[in-house]
């Protein structure tokens, strides 16, 4: 070995000698590259590195994909979590073997013996090989990477001379392709995915899920099969098999651990083929709540006080994925009464809400957004939902139900909560108008939150400081904290979701400078000093309270 671990952290830069005393003179437990990180003192690359010149072998930090469930029990479970260590890869008579103690040479010739194997031992964190453990011993885990291995071996020995025609005609329960594309949406059930992504790309399709919002890639399908994956799907999805130059919508669903779940499906023809996405939708489990939905103390108060209203109109503003349809429904729950009359027309209905009438928007049928509306007004409703305003018919009648006796809750794609009046302006409504219907509007982002399995304290650059908390109210006294990365978030250091908000309320100070017609950022400033908490400072306090980094926040926050 090349010596300790402290003095080479240190001699690499990576660490102060001031600091390694520091960690050295504490009295609490644990291994000192454990510490280390503990304290921030240095990331996992740092000491991974660190501990690859200690031992003399690699370092390899591992990942979920870097597990395979087969090559992980090559050795008991018992000895793997006691010993920590975990086989990652067998290549001819050499097995990879990850270990904490990569000196430890009883275990290694115990794990020769075992296996049959010459060990390559590397070096890797406690926390990553527990993961792996747990991930390589995991049954259902074990048992879908079984079943895709035999799929895919199946396909390819199946499919290598048979003709393209007689592949895609061939959809018995038991076939290959049947059970990989159910592999593939019961996987992404389990993995808490928004979206599945099937990519024909040269020479092999890209299947992606959405997690958090970020798209990650979880295997790819020899592109000899993909058209008969695609007619599987599309067999599944109610769509026409033998149309491959038009875009398709359609709709599934299964059932995985006695729970509906319903998809989405868009197919639309690329230069290489049918780009496939489709997005999950749970059926009869999804619960709306304004509990659930995130608002501060005082936005909820101001957003309740809105509801409270027997007319007037709400939007909701924010990009594609922020949550909007998820927030209305949980205000159309909260209103839901028996002694309610509650409409909506959508595009599509996406969830259905139990006592609430709910319309599909149909352009075909003369059902778009604004005939609809005019229709829905004459079935004698309480409470009008729109899906979206993106005309000026549409916002027209909004605003004409939102003036004669109707509450009214839409969406509007503008930026921020203030961006409202200026859309609305831009569809052709007069101000005073918007101010007269106008009961407020709010903006939302969705932030990833930091996975709670590797926080540490983080220290942003003064250039990301600077930009974010310029404009704030805000002060950054406190520490802030960010995801070093690990198996549960798949290395991305975020897990899970956090929403921010931007509430303005239309009281009468606000209402009489929109009705005056002021510009943007004077209404903004109105709507601040009228107690309007912006979308920044609300991902700025989520970022004080460790709940998210302070670049997720400038990230979804700059736009």
């Amino acid at each position: 070995m090349a010596g300790r671990l402290g003095d080479i952290l240190v001699e690499k830069g990576y660490l102060t000698e001031t600091q390694l005393e520091d960690v050295l003179s504490a009295r609490d437990g644990g291994r000192l590259g454990e510490k280390l990180l503990r304290q921030g003192y240095v990331d996992t690359e740092q000491l991974g590195e660190g501990l690859s010149e200690q031992f003399d072998v690699d370092y390899r930090r591992l990942t979920p994909q870097s597990v395979h469930p087969q090559v992980v029990q090559l050795v008991p479970e018992s000895f793997a979590r006691r010993e920590l260590v975990v086989p990652l890869a067998a290549e001819g008579s050499q097995l990879t073997l990850a270990m904490e103690s990569p000196d430890d040479i009883e275990t290694l010739s115990e794990v020769e013996l075992m296996t049959g194997y010459d060990i390559r031992p590397v070096v890797s964190l406690a926390n990553d090989i527990q993961s792996a453990i747990d991930i390589g011993f995991d049954d259902r885990i074990v048992a879908r990477q079984t079943v895709i291995d035999l799929q895919m071996a199946e396909l390819r020995e199946q499919t290598e001379d048979v003709p393209e025609e007689e592949i895609v005609s061939h959809q018995e329960d038991d076939a290959p392709v049947v059970r990989l594309v159910r592999a593939i949406l019961t996987g992404a059930v389990n993995a808490g995915t928004s979206d599945i992504h099937l990519e024909p790309h040269t020479p092999e399709m890209r299947v992606r899920y959405r997690v958090d919002g970020e798209l990650q890639q979880v295997m790819t399908i020899p592109g000899h099969i993909e058209d008969a994956m695609i007619a599987r799907i599309k067999i599944m999805a109610d769509m026409d098999t033998t149309e491959s130059r038009r875009p398709q919508d359609g709709k599934l669903s299964l059932t995985e651990d006695g729970k509906r779940v319903g998809f989405r499906v868009s197919i639309v023809p690329t230069i290489d083929g049918e780009k496939v996405v489709m997005r999950l939708l749970e059926e009869g489990n999804s619960t709306f709540s304004m509990d659930t939905i995130g608002f501060s103390a005082s936005d909820r108060g101001k957003v309740e006080t809105m509801l409270d209203k027997p007319h007037g109109m709400i939007v909701v503003t924010g990009p594609t994925g922020s949550g909007k349809s998820t927030s209305m429904y949980a205000m159309l729950t909260s209103l839901n009464r028996i002694e309610r009359n509650i409409v909506t027309v959508e595009d599509p209905v996406e969830f259905r809400l139990q006592g609430i009438n709910q319309v599909q928007s149909n352009n075909d049928f003369g059902m778009g957004f604004a005939n609809a509306l005019k229709f829905i007004m004459r079935q004698d409703p309480d409470v009008i939902m729109v899906g979206e305003i993106r005309d000026h018919e549409t916002a027209t009648t909004a605003v004409q139900a939102a003036l004669t006796g109707h509450l009214l809750i839409s969406t509007l794609h503008t930026n921020d909560a203030v961006g409202a009046v200026t859309r609305m302006n831009d569809l052709g409504i007069d101000s005073f108008k918007i101010g007269g219907s106008l009961l407020g509007s709010i903006a939302q982002r969705l932030v990833r939150g930091i996975c709670p399995e590797c926080k540490v304290p983080h220290e942003p650059t003064t250039a990301l400081i600077e930009k974010t908390f310029a404009t704030s109210r805000l002060e950054l006294n406190q520490t802030l904290y960010r995801g070093t990365g690990c198996d549960r978030c798949l290395g991305t250091g975020y897990a899970g979701r956090i929403p921010i908000h931007e509430v303005m309320a239309v009281t009468p100070k606000v209402a009489q400078a929109i009705e005056a017609g002021l510009p943007h950022t004077q209404l903004r400033e109105v709507a601040i000093e009228d107690g309007m908490t912006e979308l920044l400072d609300s991902g700025l306090l989520q970022a004080l309270a460790g709940r998210t980094t302070l670049e997720e926040v400038y990230f979804k926050t700059s736009g």
